[in-house]
């Protein structure tokens, strides 16, 4: 009764802090409460969002988790990394700040790349995370998932940033309305000029070594209670990648939501069901 009465206490949300946990991993952190690690989802640059449009849309998919009573941090990779990186390695990193700082497992939410990471995580490292939270990512990348990456990849390499074809093909497989990707076709050309990747060689590491990462044939061996949570109408994974992550894990759940695509990550049933399933 006392744990009810103080869930249902008004939430008072304090400014934004920003940190680095050990091993160079930036944060920007919100709220008080239970902490949450919300690993982030691919990112050009490794560094927290700088304030403006990029820090905006940031604290736009960590905020009800902070009203909700978590101390989120929202965590990316760290700059310098060496080019042939594993994604275990990646992993085994972050499941050390982890324990560096807090001293004890705690809740893990990755989105996207983030979820990808965040299964490796439980499967290498579980004495770093309580529960899980495997958003919009699944055991590998999917069909359409890494025929991406291998573009993203190739298009680094070769330029040091993301084409604009690169944009609208992620753009065609986010957004399903026709009439919306035509009206959004010549920003999405003038963001692939604005994007600047500050340090090409980051980015090629991490879009390597997701590239490789699969743990189908571990996931009987993940005991970390772990939700999967995704959009049936996500284009990067099929419904049954999703749902094979979920069942093949002792102690998984599958909450797949049926109109929903890959940014389900500011949905307020996405919220809601996370929060549900972190408090038990």
């Amino acid at each position: 009764d006392a744990q009810r009465s103080r869930q249902n206490e008004p939430v008072v949300i304090s400014d934004v802090r920003e940190g680095t946990f050990s091993g160079g991993l930036p944060y920007l952190a919100l709220g008080s409460g239970e902490p949450l690690i919300y690993l982030s989802g691919s990112t050009p640059n490794h560094r927290n969002p700088k304030p403006g449009l990029e820090r905006t849309l940031t604290l736009r998919t960590i905020k009800p988790l902070a009203r909700a009573g978590f101390e989120v941090y929202f965590t990316n990779r760290w700059p310098g990394m060496v080019p042939d990186i594993s994604f275990a390695e990646v992993a085994e990193r972050h499941a050390d700040a982890i324990l560096d700082h807090f001293g004890q497992p705690i809740d893990v939410l990755g989105a996207s790349t983030g979820g990808s990471l965040a299964l490796q995580l439980i499967a290498d490292r579980p004495d770093a995370a309580r529960k899980a939270v495997i958003a919009c990512a699944a055991y590998t990348l999917g069909p359409l998932a890494k025929d991406a990456q291998e573009k993203m990849l190739r298009s680094v390499e070769a330029t040091g940033g993301y084409s604009g074809e690169l944009i609208l093909d992620s753009l065609q497989a986010k957004i399903r309305w026709r009439w919306i990707r035509t009206l959004l076709a010549p920003l999405a050309m003038l963001a692939a000029k604005r994007v600047a990747i500050e340090n090409p060689t980051d980015t090629i590491a991490m879009l390597r070594a997701e590239y490789a990462f699969d743990l189908r044939d571990r996931l009987r061996n993940i005991s970390t209670e772990t939700l999967v949570v995704c959009g049936a109408q996500d284009p990067f994974w099929t419904p049954e990648m999703f749902a094979e992550t979920a069942y093949r894990m002792p102690n998984g759940k599958l909450i797949m939501y049926r109109n929903r695509g890959h940014a389900l990550v500011t949905a307020p049933e996405f919220f809601r069901d996370v929060t549900a399933f972190l408090r038990g």
